[in-house]
């Protein structure tokens, strides 16, 4: 577990810490009065989720967590908040946060691939907003996910609305052809998500789309029927 300093962080502090860092991608009230200058407002989806205010208990995996947005917020409910990304966390504003909130986060650098019980234990909430259309085999980043899940997935992604309706479908993006990015591979449409999610054994609760955005609350499905085909995909039967 990677302990936080206590020491309180002085408004003055706090400013030129954020200012330390080069992008901020959320934008949010990091310290009183003190506001990180990111280019995304994330509160709304902390509304979407429809938490309780105190997850005292609660083991919490956030799947990129970018600047720490939501890490912070369910830590400060009093969850115990794993965290994972791709980068070091002062890659990103992960580690002022941290610093800043003096609040202690289990953070790892590492592939979501990679994310397994043996290692990580298990989650009773698990987020992954703004990630699964950068990942290149997107079923098995939901199959992996749920591995390690026990309560709760909220999922929120890049989404083909419209696109094809009523059939299953997920366009793919050569290259940086969507927004400029190289890291976008997929945009599932919205049956496509509901029917990966169905075969990863999660039962969808809500779910809402705007623009080219889907968001799910799910939680787990346990009937051994619902796990074959990832067992059977993934090669993990005897």
């Amino acid at each position: 577990m990677t302990k936080s300093s206590n020491r309180e962080v002085s408004q003055r502090e706090a400013e030129q810490l954020v200012r330390s860092i080069g992008h901020w991608h959320h934008r949010f009230e990091i310290a009183p009065g003190v506001i990180t200058p990111g280019t995304y407002d994330p509160g709304f989806m902390l509304d979407k989720m429809a938490l309780p205010k105190d997850l005292s208990g609660q083991r919490v995996l956030d799947v990129g967590p970018s600047d720490g947005f939501f890490s912070l917020n369910l830590r400060r409910r009093g969850a115990q908040v794993t965290a994972v990304d791709y980068r070091s966390k002062d890659g990103h504003g992960f580690g002022v946060m941290e610093r800043i909130s003096g609040l202690d986060f289990d953070y790892h650098q590492c592939n979501l691939y990679d994310l397994s019980e043996h290692e990580f234990g298990m989650f009773g909430i698990v987020v992954f907003f703004g990630v699964l259309y950068h990942l290149a085999d997107i079923i098995r980043a939901l199959s992996v996910l749920r591995s390690i899940c026990i309560g709760q997935l909220f999922l929120e992604t890049h989404c083909a609305v419209g696109y094809n309706p009523g059939v299953a479908v997920a366009r793919y993006y050569r290259g940086s052809s969507l927004n400029d990015d190289p890291t976008n591979f997929w945009s599932p449409n919205p049956e496509c998500l509901r029917d990966m999610l169905y075969d990863t054994a999660f039962d969808i609760d809500r779910e809402e789309t705007w623009g080219d955005r889907y968001f799910a609350a799910c939680k787990i499905n346990q009937e051994p029927a619902r796990a074959y085909k990832m067992q059977l995909g993934y090669g993990v039967l005897a």
